[in-house]
């Protein structure tokens, strides 16, 4: 049988544990989001459009049409049907360019089942050709010269990630550099 002091050990032992449990839970704080670094986020101005709301997660996502750089005519809404990822850049930003490959990895590994479409913010369309061509970028880029689509997106930041499923609804919204394990871990939970 035990003694009282000994039982008061192993209850200040237990209860010493929890403490440091508790304060290393909240010290990880597991419940954020840890799938992109706020510290890799260029600032940038492309003007507020205010005729309507912010996009947001749940919400239809606003409609666009622009050329590409190879000249097709892309309309958003007539890519319903398979999910879209929004990609929001720049070639000069250094933390959109270091994404750009992890970004293609994964657009390749669901070609098919996803369309990434890349807006690149106050750009000229020779020199995101110039800058797609040698990073062999493929899919749908798009030079936003007039800032008129992230100005409709409301971008503050980039990189800017806006993960839209089959239907045209916004389900994640991601500002900063993705990791390739995170944005293969979103485009997996988006196609299914």
């Amino acid at each position: 049988m035990m003694s009282r002091s000994s039982i008061r050990n192993v209850l200040v032992i237990a209860v010493t544990t929890v403490v440091i449990l508790g304060v290393g839970v909240l010290v990880q704080q597991p419940w954020k989001s840890t799938e992109t670094d706020p510290s890799a986020v260029t600032s940038v101005d492309v003007g507020s459009s205010s005729d309507h709301p912010a996009p947001a997660v749940g919400v239809e996502a606003t409609d666009f049409t622009a050329t590409t750089i190879t000249g097709d005519t892309i309309t958003l809404s007539e890519l319903r049907g398979k999910p879209v990822w929004l990609v929001f850049g720049a070639t000069w930003c250094t933390n959109c360019r270091s994404e750009a490959p992890d970004v293609q990895a994964v657009a390749d590994a669901y070609a098919g089942k996803i369309t990434v479409v890349t807006i690149y913010v106050g750009e000229a369309s020779s020199t995101v050709k110039s800058y797609a061509d040698r990073l062999k970028l493929t899919g749908p880029q798009i030079a936003d010269t007039s800032n008129s689509i992230s100005s409709a997106y409301d971008i503050l930041g980039i990189p800017a990630h806006f993960f839209i499923d089959s239907s045209g609804t916004i389900q994640q919204i991601a500002v900063g550099s993705l990791t390739k394990q995170a944005a293969t871990d979103i485009v997996a939970r988006l196609v299914g």
